[in-house]
């Protein structure tokens, strides 16, 4: 897995994938094994490591350098296993200073053009029971907003007042419209 966000620069990658394998086994507590011409390990005997950098396991037809073991074998992500090796060869880390982040600007906030008539937010509310002169309290206290091209917004005011208002109204609403018939 590359480093694509420019993390690491060449030489750091180089001395990562450079690692020499058996001793970094050895390190993280493997039972290292030299046979013949390459090493392997006690606890994985399909592990072939050839030249001292390169592994390859031959029951997972798969290989490759330190990095990749371990990101396969110790769970590192690409990162911590970068940075582990880094540390490994005694804090080989240049120490950079991070990229500047850009500045966000504070956009106002600003609603979208009304509706000139609120037909549609009233009826939406009307359907479902909430008495027209609770919506025109609503639309003339500001609390409720239909813009010209998508629908209704609400605007969220919290307040205890303002609850138990809505509350009482949206109840007195609902009893009208129920005993009134």
């Amino acid at each position: 897995m590359p480093d694509t966000d420019g993390r690491f620069t060449e030489a750091e990658l180089e001395t990562a994938r450079e690692t020499d394998l058996p001793d970094l086994l050895t390190s993280l507590g493997y039972q290292v094994k030299r046979v013949g011409s390459y090493y392997t390990t006690k606890e994985m005997d399909s592990l072939r490591i050839k030249n001292r950098r390169t592994w390859f396991r031959y029951s997972e037809n798969r290989g490759g350098d330190a990095i990749s073991f371990l990101e396969r074998f110790e769970g590192k992500s690409f990162p911590e296993a970068v940075e582990y090796l880094l540390d490994y060869h005694g804090g080989a880390r240049l120490l950079r200073a991070p990229p500047p982040v850009p500045e966000k600007k504070a956009v106002p906030f600003a609603l979208p053009p009304p509706n000139s008539d609120n037909r549609r937010v009233t009826a939406y509310l009307q359907k479902r029971c909430i008495a027209p002169q609770v919506i025109r309290d609503f639309i003339s206290a500001g609390l409720l907003y239909e813009d010209e091209q998508y629908f209704s917004k609400m605007n969220g005011y919290y307040n205890s007042d303002m609850e138990d208002y809505i509350r009482t109204k949206l109840i007195e609403s609902l009893f009208k419209f129920r005993f009134d018939r």
